[in-house]
């Protein structure tokens, strides 16, 4: 079975949902990141799981440990399983992400640590 979305419709089809997820299977999971100016999400970091994120609108500041990248449109990064990453709506309208990862690797499933995400205003900075 073929199942077509266009990320950017389905953004805008749903503007309240800041976690939009796409699709998920046993191997992979695809979602959206979709917010307004001057939200972040905390520092933090999956193990089992490295993620891609491409800019489909907006910009992205990416903090790590090793320093700041300013992603623009079609702007892809790959942050790799363990390494604490921190997205930021630096841009001046919104930011919609299309993201990538695996579902979970030798057996063990994906996770989040810390475990609960939350976005906040960056006049908040959260940086580990």
């Amino acid at each position: 079975m073929v199942e077509v979305k266009n990320p950017l419709d389905e953004a805008s089809a749903h503007p309240e949902i800041r976690h939009l997820s796409l699709w998920r299977t046993d191997l992979a999971y695809f979602w959206l990141i979709n917010c307004e100016p001057n939200i972040q999400d905390d520092m933090h970091y999956h193990e089992n799981d490295d993620h891609t994120f491409m800019v489909l609108e907006g910009e992205c500041t990416v903090r790590t440990p090793a320093g700041e990248h300013v992603l623009k449109q079609f702007d892809t990064v790959l942050l790799k399983s363990g390494e604490p990453y921190q997205l930021c709506n630096t841009g001046k309208g919104r930011l919609v992400l299309f993201g990538a990862g695996n579902a979970g690797a030798n057996g063990k499933p994906r996770t989040r640590v810390p475990k609960i995400p939350s976005h906040i205003p960056l006049s908040e900075p959260i940086i580990a």
